[in-house]
Order: structure tokens, then C-alpha cells, then sequence
């Protein structure tokens, strides 16, 4: 056993953050959220779901600080409320981090394929309505497992090779995104919300705003690595990191969708594939701007795997070492410090998930909304918790009014995990949402997994097994 490696400063926090949320997502998904909410809606959606989610990160800015090791919430809320609710909070926040992985494996060999036409190879088989092929197929299992070896070779390099791609990501965005603000049209927002107003209009926000959390829910990787903060890095500067990370996303996405939308009329553009990069084919009639888009994708990609990796071997290690789960999970690298148990199953669910292609997994992904949800509503109400329970832990950012804020990012979070049960329902139409069957097989597989943790608890005190938490046992 050793400790994890301390080597990370305030840009690699930034990078990790901000690179894990801002993917290619968007450029998928915009045609959706414009058929619900119109570009304006969607502007809206974005700007006010990210002030609840900072509402929450502010939250996390106080406990980071307070409590800067790896496991994040688990950790808060474990401390909080008791291990058996701190491991639903960490178990839930695991199904995210768990399947981004082969989701962004199979997002980026799909994305290859687009900007190199034929790349996919000969086809392999169907599953779900999805054609599998060969190099396709190769692509995802190759990024996976050198993934992996990125990660076991230490945090330091993995941080590093972050840094590179999201600021390489956003020099790229800067350019399609004032091509469509300066070189677009107003005019072209119309109709700006979608309909013609009334409750389908608010209805089509309330559709686009409970899957914010999703789309912001990489900021949740930053408290993941604070127990990997060089030292002299400030633990009250990074708390407030999060906070930071989650609003320069949100209106990263509330820009990046009012150029789109001025760029070109946008009802045409809802049956495209990819409708974010098909409307400067559509508006300018080339080809740069279009594969401009699809490469800041693919960075996009390549770094919120990179952070979901990362994330998720840490607190899964943070779960063994404060016995919720086994404790072969517990185990680090002499040389790397690298979690690599953690590293190995993470790996093993991205290449069996790999085999499922796009249709398998994007099912399990879109339960992450709903997951983070759920994280989120415990962590909020963790910080009051743990002011009366803690309250001679030193605090290097205290939260102005504490309770009232994390009162308000409870009731957020509560509020987006109806809204986000209740579109699982509607989109079923009827039948037993499919989200639904992927939540009660995670939840039957983290029994398993907190079973296997029984001895390792039987075995320590609950103060000791609360310092090991902490990483000082």
C-alpha cells in the first residue's frame, strides 16, 4: 500500500472539470433540445438548470474544502448520514462514471467513421436496431484499454494529457462559435422557444433543463481528486473550482446553442445525425466549419473519458478503503499510485460494454441524470448535517447562509430527479420505462458489491473505519 500520488494544480482541476462535462453531447443531442425547447428555450434551460447545479456546487465547494480526500460525496455523506447511505450516493455516482466510459468509446469510433467516411469496416452483427462492425468495434476496445494504461501510469500524466485537449478544445470552439454570432442571423431564432407558447413551450424546457444535471455532472470529478492536489495548492481555491467549472459549462452550452441557432434556420436541421455541425453545411455551403465542430467533438470526447476514468477508479477505490465495498479495490501501485483494481474494473465494464454498441448503451447512460440527482439531493443536505455533527473541522471556504443554500440545492436536485423519473415515464409511453429496468439491475448489483464488503466492516471499529475514510488509517 501506498498513498495516491499529490500532483495536481488548479489548471489540471479546471481542465479535468471542465473537460469532463463539455463532450460531444451537445453537438448529438441539440437537435433534440431544439424540438423540445426551441434555441431560446434551450438557452434558457441551460442558464437556469446551471444555476441550480451551482447551487449544489457550492455545496461542494464547503465539503471539498473540508473534507479534501478521494470519494467525494460518498465520503460527505458517508460522515453524514452513515456508510449505508454514503455507499447509495457513491454506488449511484458509479453507474455515471462506470458506463461514460464505453459510451465515449463507442461515441468516438462513431465519430471517426463521420469524419472518415468508410473507417467503420466490414459489419459484425446487430443489436438493438445497431449495426456492429469491425474497426468500429476495434476503436472502442483500443481507446478503453489505452485508457487504462494512461491511468495506471499516474494521475500526473493523465492530468496533463486533459490539459492539452480541453484547451485545444476551447481554442477550436471559439472559432465556429463566433463564426455563428457574428456571421449568423437573429432572425433565424424563430420560433425561438419551439411552439407557440403556453404550457407546451414550458413543458419543452422543463424536458431540456432535467437533463442539465447530465450534461454538468463531470464538475462532480473535481472532489473526486483532491486528495491528489499538490501541495500548497489551496483547498478553499479549488471548492470554489467546482462552482467556476459548472458555470463556465452552462454557458458554454447556452452560447454554443444561440450560435447554432442563428447560424441557420433550425427546424431543417432536426433530422440530421449531427444537427450542431450540419447547420454550417446548411448556412455556409463547406465543409471547415462542419468537420471544425466534429473534431471539438472528438477532443470533447477523448477528455470527459479521460476524466470519467479517473473519477470513477478513485472513488471506487475510496469505497474499499472505507469498507463499502471489498478491499481488493483498495489497492494502489508502489510506484504510480495508481488505483489499480479500480483502473481494471472500470476497464472491464467499458470493453463488455463496448460489444453493445451505441442503441446498448445509451439506455444505461441516461439513467446518470437521474443518479447524479440523487447524489446531489444527499450532498446538499450533508453540509448543514455535518456543521452540527463536525462542527470544529476547519473550513476553508465556509458557505455564506450554509443551511438556506443547501436547503434550496436539495430541493433542486429533488425537483430535477422527478422531472427526470417522470420523462422516463412519458418517453415509455406507457410501457415499463426501459431506465427503470437498468436502475433496479444496478441497485440488485450494488447489494453484491456492499455485501462484499461485509467482513472487511465486521472486522474495525466504526472510528477506524471513519479515519481510514479519511485516508489516515
Amino acid at each position: 500500500m501506498t498513498d495516491l500520488k499529490k500532483s495536481l494544480g488548479g489548471v489540471q482541476f479546471f481542465s479535468i472539470g471542465f473537460g469532463g462535462i463539455v463532450g460531444v453531447g451537445w453537438i448529438i443531442y441539440l437537435g433534440v433540445w431544439f424540438g423540445q425547447a426551441g434555441p431560446i428555450g434551450t438557452v434558457v434551460a441551460f442558464l437556469f438548470g446551471g444555476l441550480l447545479m451551482a447551487l449544489v456546487g457550492l455545496c461542494y465547494a464547503e465539503l471539498g474544502s473540508a473534507y479534501p480526500v478521494a470519494g467525494g460525496e460518498a465520503v460527505y455523506v458517508d460522515r453524514a448520514f452513515g456508510p449505508r447511505v454514503g455507499f447509495v450516493v457513491g454506488w449511484a455516482i458509479m453507474l455515471m462514471l462506470t458506463f461514460v466510459v464505453p459510451y465515449i468509446a463507442i461515441t468516438l469510433a462513431w465519430m471517426l467513421d463521420v469524419l472518415f467516411p468508410g473507417l467503420r469496416g466490414p459489419f459484425l452483427y446487430r443489436w438493438r436496431g445497431q449495426d456492429i462492425h469491425l474497426v468500429s468495434l476495434l476503436i472502442s476496445l483500443g481507446w478503453t484499454a489505452w485508457l487504462a494504461l494512461l491511468n495506471y501510469r499516474g494521475v500526473h500524466g493523465a492530468a496533463k494529457f486533459q490539459d492539452w485537449l480541453t484547451y485545444g478544445k476551447i481554442g477550436l470552439s471559439l472559432v465556429f462559435i463566433g463564426a455563428g454570432l457574428f456571421g449568423g442571423s437573429l432572425g433565424n431564432l424563430d420560433p425561438a422557444f419551439g411552439s407557440a407558447g403556453g404550457a407546451a413551450t414550458w413543458s419543452g424546457i422543463l424536458a431540456v433543463t432535467v437533463t442539465v444535471p447530465w450534461f454538468l455532472s463531470g464538475f462532480s470529478e473535481i472532489p473526486q481528486l483532491f486528495e491528489e492536489r499538490s501541495p500548497g495548492t489551496s483547498t478553499r481555491m479549488l471548492g470554489l473550482m467546482v462552482v467556476a467549472v459548472i458555470l463556465a459549462a452552462a454557458v458554454y452550452y447556452a452560447v454554443a446553442a444561440l450560435a447554432i441557432g442563428m447560424v441557420t434556420p433550425w427546424q431543417p436541421i432536426l433530422a440530421q445525425e449531427l444537427p450542431a455541425a450540419s447547420a454550417f453545411r446548411l448556412r455556409f455551403g463547406n465543409e471547415f466549419l462542419t468537420r471544425l465542430v466534429l473534431v471539438t467533438g472528438v477532443l470533447g470526447i477523448i477528455t470527459v473519458g479521460n476524466g470519467a476514468s479517473l473519477a470513477g477508479s478513485r472513488l471506487l477505490f475510496a469505497l474499499s478503503r472505507s469498507r463499502m465495498v471489498g478491499p481488493a479495490f483498495g489497492k494502489l501501485d508502489p510506484k504510480t499510485g495508481a488505483p489499480v483494481m479500480a483502473i481494471g474494473f472500470i476497464t472491464v465494464f467499458g470493453l463488455l460494454a463496448s460489444f453493445l454498441g451505441r442503441s446498448g448503451v445509451i439506455p444505461i447512460v441516461s439513467v446518470g441524470s437521474a443518479a447524479a440527482s440523487l447524489a446531489y439531493f444527499f450532498t446538499s443536505l450533508s453540509l448543514p448535517r455535518l456543521r452540527r455533527v463536525d462542527p470544529d473541522r476547519p473550513r476553508p471556504y465556509r458557505l455564506p447562509a450554509g443551511p438556506l443554500v443547501a436547503v434550496l440545492a436539495a430541493l433542486s436536485s429533488l425537483f430535477l430527479l422527478i422531472g427526470q423519473l417522470r420523462q422516463h415515464w412519458v418517453d415509455a409511453a406507457g410501457a415499463f420505462p426501459l431506465e427503470w429496468f437498468v436502475i433496479l439491475a444496478w441497485t440488485l448489483f450494488g447489494v453484491v458489491a456492499w455485501r462484499s464488503g461485509a467482513a472487511a466492516r465486521a472486522s474495525v471499529g466504526e472510528a477506524e473505519r471513519a479515519r481510514t475514510a479519511m485516508g489516515e488509517g
